[in-house]
């Protein structure tokens, strides 16, 4: 097959990340693939060298009155042009203008090009951007599937009036157990380790809807600064963050946060850690927290969006602790497994056996070769 993937941004966020594990093993598999976004941005080079990279001048996250217009006019060139069987798109903003570029592109010939819609986190819609709900009940009728990587988000695409060709593909991850850290992560947390700390790490961009303020606030506990401390915050547990492409001043953090920047390969990082923390207001299925399973790490994590099915509490096989956005039940859960090395071990072998029971980059990339499959 021939399977191009357009996604807004070429940054290394949820969305360009299911990309480059999806096309990397479609080129691995014999299929044509090529992936169309900004041009600039670190998700290129993670992409296989098979894969064909098509650079789109006119894609904005922002929206735009005259570049929109030109990005669909740019897609339905490059839809024309390389002639795709499959066109999957990714993120709210690419799949409006790639599905009205699929849907001019083959004009006026009946057939339209099969197109896939992955919706990365319906709340997005939801909870910042709900005047584009009725836009996304109208485009839904033009797209030949639609999947959300929760059950959590189908249930509330499903409440939205959105269904019938609406298919549930977990979002899966590549398996980063014993994979090489970054050298100089590995220096820095080695530093805390052989000063015997719990090591607690977080990975995310600094921005919406990731909540770094509550991070600080409950690495503030441990570091004895901040009001209602967990019983045992006494014992030295050093904070590292990773993804900030911001520069911060460290003097402005707790004495016991740093930041690490951006990372190559940065969930093979979660090997050096005892906890794996993420803290955000809404969430599809979190890439991160996919490779915290794949490492075998106890999870402490919001409660929203689709982190529960993975860290799988509802079934009784956890593999973390899920929190409301608050800083006492954040701040007691990380306590508990910082206190509690036989907790850690028990939360991470669960950990590992979801992992390898589901939430797999093959595993996922073999149920959207069956959709693709399916929509020829």
């Amino acid at each position: 097959m021939r399977i191009l993937h357009v996604v807004t941004n070429a940054d290394l966020g949820g969305a360009p990340r299911v990309v480059t594990e999806l096309a990397n093993r479609a080129v691995r598999d014999g299929h044509i693939c090529a992936a169309a976004s900004v041009p600039a941005g670190p998700f290129w080079a993670h992409l296989d060298p098979r894969v064909e990279r098509m650079p789109l001048r006119h894609l904005r996250r922002e929206i735009h009155p005259v570049q929109d217009p030109s990005a669909v006019l740019e897609l339905v060139r490059l839809f024309r042009r390389w002639k795709p069987d499959i066109v999957h798109l990714h993120s709210s903003k690419a799949s409006v203008l790639g599905r009205f570029a699929a849907l001019l592109a083959n004009f006026p010939a009946i057939r339209r090009i099969p197109t896939v819609y992955t919706i990365h986190g319906f709340d997005t819609i939801l909870k910042t951007h709900r005047k584009f709900l009725p836009l996304e009940r109208i485009m839904a009728r033009i797209t030949s599937a639609i999947v959300p990587v929760s059950a959590y988000d189908r249930r509330n695409l499903e409440e939205a009036g959105i269904h019938g060709n609406v298919r549930l593909i977990h979002n899966g991850a590549s398996d980063r157990f014993g994979m090489t850290p970054d050298p100089a992560v590995t220096e820095r947390i080695g530093v805390a380790r052989a000063e015997g700390a719990t090591i607690v790490l977080s990975i995310a961009r600094l921005e919406a809807p990731k909540r770094f303020d509550l991070f600080l606030e409950v690495a503030r506990a441990f570091a004895g600064t901040g009001a209602g401390q967990p019983a045992d915050s006494a014992a030295k547990v050093a904070f590292f963050w990773i993804g900030n492409v911001q520069s911060i001043d460290q003097t402005s953090l707790p004495p016991n946060v740093e930041m690490l920047g951006e990372v190559p390969e940065a969930g093979n990082c979660i090997n050096l850690c005892d906890v794996f923390l993420l803290l955000s207001d809404y969430e599809g299925l979190p890439m991160s927290i996919l490779e915290a399973l794949s490492c075998g790490k106890p999870i402490v994590a919001s409660d929203v969006g689709g982190i529960g099915e993975a860290v799988g509490v509802a079934g009784g096989t956890e593999a973390g602790i899920l929190v409301p956005n608050e800083r006492s039940a954040a701040s007691m859960a990380t306590a508990r497994l910082v206190g509690d090395p036989d907790l850690r071990a028990r939360l991470g072998a669960s950990a590992r056996r979801r992992y390898e029971q589901g939430f797999s980059a093959d595993s996922m990339w073999q149920a959207y070769l069956r959709l693709y499959m399916g929509l020829r």
